[in-house]
This record gives structure tokens, sequence and C-alpha cells, in this order.
């Protein structure tokens, strides 16, 4: 299935009307119709929003991870066992 070919034939069949999609079974350009493909607007919307939503989390954990000290060598009691006093 080369990408190119199935999207041009999808974008010259939905000139004329938008109940076309994809069959990846075999990867031609088919009448959802006809074969009886109808998917939820809803289902995809939601799966979008929770995606998007495990997304935001994913960041917000990082950057807490990332501004927590993370408990390295005191700096103060180094300064004392330098000679120079820095």
């Amino acid at each position: 299935m080369k990408a190119e070919e199935v999207l041009a034939d999808l974008y010259a069949k939905t000139v004329d009307s938008n109940k076309f999609g994809i069959d990846v079974a075999d990867g031609k350009v088919k009448d959802i119709t006809e074969i009886g493909i109808f998917d939820c607007w809803e289902t995809k919307s939601w799966a979008m929003k929770l995606c998007v939503d495990s997304i935001l989390t994913i960041l917000k954990v990082d950057q807490i991870i990332m501004s927590k000290p993370s408990g390295g060598p005191n700096f103060e009691s180094q300064a004392a066992k330098r000679p120079d006093g820095y």
C-alpha cells in the first residue's frame, strides 16, 4: 500500500462525496456506506482529549521532577574543606 496513491485516490473521490474511506485490509478507497464501516466522531474526539490529557500529565510530572533539588553534595560543607575558602 503506497500512501501517495491511496491519498491521491481518496482526495479524488471525496470531491464528489465525503462517504469514502480507506479499507486497511486491502488498501483500497471504498464507499463506507456500501461496506458498512461507520466511525463515531464522539469516540475519536474523546480519544484525542484523553490522549492530550495523558501527555499533559506526563509533562507536569516531568516538570515537578526536574524542578526538585537533586540532593547532590552540600556546597557549604565543601567550601570549608577547600584551602581557598570558595
